[in-house]
């Protein structure tokens, strides 16, 4: 038995092993066992037969929106025909392609197509008969078409005036249906600052999203990860789980591996197991923060604390393991859902009109929002690799203090201080400035301006 992939993830052609003599041949064209070998395992529950008089006859594009959609095994018993399918998943960095392949009763090929593609076929020759298996019980109600001919699709099917039943011919475009196909992602660390926005975005641009935080398994126990992802089988794991607290770090080293390095592990290995991609999310501390120049995302990496260690194992990891996966690495975030430096700063100026903030320590703040969207963007291609996520700018917290209070209007003296003024157990790069060149290189946003994005968010805060 021959199993293909295509462009579109899932829809596989087979062909299945064929016994001649010269009494003529024999196949076994569906067993369930084998099938599940290649991973087909579906439960199928009905049987449907096409027959189509003559050639130009075009069926399609047809589906059941959820939650009656249907995968399909298709084959061509009489005659031959030109199969399409279409991938109607919105999120999906295949969405709105199609492939076409031919089938017939001589080369007795066959293609799966699971939920979330839309299919269609003509006619090549009269007399053809079609067969093929389902998963879900015709639905009335969740039956769809989409125009053949729908210029968004650009689909070639090879006639110019192909024979189409009355709903065919009336269906609507894609933009006008709908179709509520989308990809799955999974979120990790969803009560966090920036899994919080990853899955706000994702409901804005309806993409079919969970979130999961520590109460809904533990990432550090590799059974317990991989059976909830392979039970959740998303298409896209977006990892925003970490353990944060940098100083506390240097103490509770054991924990912070676990969760940054071992939890990394497990989360990439359910990836690998049903091909989903993944998304990293790491950090400036990766880099020792040396010189004054943008770090560009192909230096080596050179953690000067535990924190940033464990993170730069967790690059590796997903590296050595996988091939579909963003790494991207951001600094000084911040977000709505969570502290951060900017809360900490307006709580401290409602009790103290002096402060003494590092002024030697350079980076770019970056709002969670504005990250998220570049990630939703990302996982909606296959431009793999690592990547810098930050606002654009550089500062010091020096500098982003002062902002703060001009932006909220407080009236707190601001000292810049060294860093030797604020001794911290975990030792903190001076220098975070991250370059971009892979976000241009292919073609993604960058982020607005650090001032720009800091204004929004204390705007915001008023609004909650």
């Amino acid at each position: 038995m021959k199993v293909e992939s295509t462009v579109l993830k899932g829809v596989l052609i087979i062909e299945t092993d064929c016994f001649g003599d010269n009494r003529g041949w024999f196949t076994e064209s569906y067993n369930k066992e084998r099938f599940a070998k290649y991973g087909l395992d579906t439960d199928f529950v009905q049987d449907n037969h096409s027959y189509s008089t003559q050639k130009g006859v075009l069926r399609g594009i047809h589906f059941q929106n959820n939650p009656k959609a249907q995968s399909k095994l298709v084959r061509c018993t009489k005659g031959k025909i030109l199969d399409v399918v279409v991938d109607l998943r919105k999120g999906s960095d295949t969405y709105k392609k199609w492939i076409a392949v031919e089938l017939s009763e001589q080369n007795r090929k066959q293609i799966f197509i699971p939920k979330g593609y839309g299919h269609g076929f003509v006619t090549l020759t009269d007399n053809v008969e079609l067969q093929y298996k389902v998963d879900e019980y015709y639905s009335k109600e969740c039956d769809r078409s989409i125009k053949y001919n729908d210029p968004e699709l650009g689909i070639n099917w090879g006639v110019e005036n192909p024979i189409l039943s009355e709903k065919d011919g009336n269906a609507p475009y894609l933009k006008d249906s709908d179709c509520n196909f989308s990809i799955k992602v999974l979120v990790t660390g969803v009560n966090g600052q920036l899994g919080y926005d990853v899955v706000l975005r994702l409901k804005e641009l309806g993409i079919d999203v969970i979130g999961v935080d520590v109460n809904d398994f533990d990432i550090t126990d590799e059974i317990q990860t991989v059976q909830n992802i392979l039970t959740i089988k998303p298409d896209v794991v977006v990892h925003c789980a970490a353990y944060t607290a940098v100083d506390k770090a240097e103490e509770e080293r054991y924990k912070c591996y676990s969760v940054n390095t071992v939890g990394t592990r497990n989360i990439a290995l359910a990836c690998k197991e049903i091909d989903a991609k993944m998304v990293y999310i790491s950090t400036d501390y990766v880099f020792d923060g040396k010189g004054v120049e943008p770090f560009d995302e192909n230096h080596d990496t050179c953690p000067i604390n535990y924190y940033g260690f464990t993170k730069a194992e967790g690059e590796k990891i997903v590296d050595e393991i996988l091939n579909k996966y963003f790494i991207v690495r951001t600094s000084w975030v911040f977000g709505i859902n969570g502290n951060n430096f900017i809360k900490t700063m307006l709580k401290l100026s409602e009790t103290k009109d002096t402060l003494k903030v590092v002024n030697d320590q350079y980076g770019s703040p970056t709002y969670t929002k504005d990250l998220a969207e570049l990630i939703c963007d990302m996982i909606q291609t296959n431009k793999y690799g690592v990547y810098h996520g930050t606002n654009e700018g550089y500062c010091s917290w020096y500098e982003l203090a002062v902002e703060i209070f001009k932006i909220s209007g407080k009236d707190v003296n601001v000292i810049p201080v060294p860093s030797e003024e604020y001794p911290t157990k975990a030792v903190r790069p001076k220098n975070s400035r991250l370059s971009k060149g892979n976000l241009d290189a292919n073609n993604f946003k960058r982020l607005p301006d650090w001032k720009d994005a800091v204004k929004r968010y204390i705007d915001s805060l008023s609004e909650v």
